[in-house]
């Protein structure tokens, strides 16, 4: 009889690498040696500072919210890119400062339901497929390529984007009960340190995307450039 072997999980290169199952509407978090986020925007305790939204198999492309500078006073916005090629403005997912990064996938209510009015009772909303979910998500995203970015927008508005309210607005927006966010629920106040979130907040944030009830990781890779390194 053959021996076991466990699916690969993890890889360690100098270049990240796409695993085998990956679909569109997955989404990926980085974590750099450096990060506006973490080091102006006072997020030292978090492990991830970008993410994106795959978007395109073949070829692999995301779309993203980039904090590139391209003038003085604008930064990139909302853009979708080749996620294996260099870029004029640079490419989040091929810089040195690239420590590690996790590909994620959703995790659909069941049954699916499109997103409706309000008022609407859920059992009345239209069900859909995993399939048209995942579109209907890099639809929205997709219309909004060339919007502006705001790292100080709420989450509770479309004003502006930052990497992680645009995934988290692409699903929440088109998917029934379909939130990417991470809190502690009331119990958890009195019997766990309050380092992390004590209810949904202003922001939902990269570490939202990998902690929410609604997603999983199935795939990490570590630069082997990194292995030893440590933020300051």
């Amino acid at each position: 009889m053959a021996a076991f072997k466990p699916q690969i999980t993890k890889t360690i290169s100098a270049i990240p690498d796409i695993p085998a199952g990956v679909k569109v509407g997955d989404f990926i978090v980085a974590r750099y040696t450096s990060s506006q986020w973490a080091d102006e925007w006072y997020a030292v305790d978090e492990d991830w500072d970008h993410a994106a939204l795959i978007s395109n198999l073949r070829p692999l492309k995301i779309i993203e919210v980039s904090g590139i500078p391209i003038r003085k006073d604008k930064k990139e916005g909302v853009v979708e890119y080749e996620f294996q090629k260099p870029r004029e403005n640079g490419n989040n997912w091929l810089t040195d400062k690239l420590i590690k990064m996790k590909w994620l996938r959703p995790i659909f209510p069941d049954p699916i339901r499109e997103k409706d009015h309000w008022l609407k009772p859920r059992t009345l909303k239209k069900k859909i497929t995993e399939e048209e979910a995942r579109k209907r998500a890099i639809k929205y995203a997709r219309a909004q390529i060339g919007e502006s970015f705001n790292g100080l927008s709420s989450k509770w508005n479309t004003e502006g984007w930052y990497c992680s309210k645009l995934i988290f607005k692409a699903y929440s927006l088109s998917i029934t009960d379909m939130y990417l966010e991470s809190y502690l629920e009331a119990g958890d106040i009195l019997t766990k340190p309050i380092i992390k979130k004590i209810s949904s907040g202003y922001w939902v944030t990269p570490e939202d995307l990998v902690d929410s009830k609604r997603s999983e990781v199935y795939y990490t890779w570590y630069n082997e450039n990194h292995l030893k390194h440590a933020r300051k």
